[in-house]
């Protein structure tokens, strides 16, 4: 925009020529006063400092017509960082699968996107974040939307040596909530590895959340608590790790248009990739 601005003509330019710099001195004068702008921070900044990538798929037990497997995938990358700060976009898609219609038979689809900052306080990272979650019925009718989007902030740290453990607290409160009525939203859990060995490590998990609801007079419930616990192995090999897992779990609006609650089983498998710090 400087160039642009200094390659115009001035309204009086045929009388003043005398007294004007050349265009090619007023352009390298506008690209060294950009530099001594932007130079610092260009140099300050780290862009696209680490990605990520994680995959997961799971069988539920006991099964039902439309809620056989669970399948999720996702991604996310710091964009930038500022001294201590990142800003980090993330973004996943899950799939629900049944069999109505046929042995896999994709009932839901459901989109996450999330964007925030983190950067460190002590041995605690402290994360404000932005989250947004967008509920469809997969190849089949559905009028109402169901989506929310989620503003909160998150603490976590991880501590130990010979069992490493990693904790996380968050809340949050909607600033929009389409039919499923959220308002606010907080998350406790944590892992812990119980056995550490030379190509793998045996873990526990447990977490859970509380949400609080304004009721839809389409989907009337009151307030809810998810919760889970998990085990299994896991194999590190570098920035990746491979976890095979048996966990159980209740979890409130399973279905979308339905009201109700689920306690059940899971079993699968889990791969998550980070390169970067």
């Amino acid at each position: 925009m400087l160039l642009e601005c200094a390659a115009l003509p001035t309204p009086h330019a045929d009388h003043d020529t005398r007294t004007r710099a050349p265009r090619s001195s007023r352009a390298v004068a506008a690209l060294a006063l950009a530099g001594l702008l932007l130079g610092p921070s260009a140099e300050s900044a780290d862009f696209l400092p680490a990605v990520s990538l994680h995959l997961e798929a799971a069988r539920y037990e006991p099964v039902e017509t439309d809620l056989h497997w669970t399948a999720t995938m996702g991604g996310g990358a710091d964009l930038v960082g500022f001294g201590g700060v990142r800003g980090y976009i993330v973004g996943e898609a899950e799939t629900i699968i049944g069999n109505t219609r046929r042995a896999f038979d994709a009932t839901q689809a459901n989109y996450h996107l999330e964007t925030g900052a983190r950067w460190r306080e002590g041995r605690v990272v402290v994360n404000p974040f932005f989250h947004h979650v967008s509920r469809h019925l997969s190849d089949r009718e559905k009028a109402p939307a169901v989506d929310w989007n989620m503003l909160g902030v998150r603490a976590e740290t991880t501590f130990g040596q010979a069992h490493r453990a990693h904790v996380l607290a968050s809340v949050g409160h909607t600033t929009l909530a389409s039919l499923v009525g959220y308002r606010w939203e907080l998350i406790g859990g944590g892992d812990v590895e119980l056995l550490r060995r030379k190509h793998f490590a045996a873990y526990g998990a447990a977490g859970a959340r509380l949400v609080t609801i304004h009721p839809d007079p389409a989907l009337v419930r009151g307030d809810f608590v998810d919760w889970r616990v998990e085990g299994g192995l896991r194999f590190p090999r570098g920035p990746r790790v491979l976890e095979a897992f048996a966990a159980y779990e209740r979890r409130n609006d399973v279905f979308l248009l339905v009201p109700g609650a689920r306690d059940r089983a899971l079993f699968g498998l889990r791969i998550r990739l980070k390169e970067g710090d």
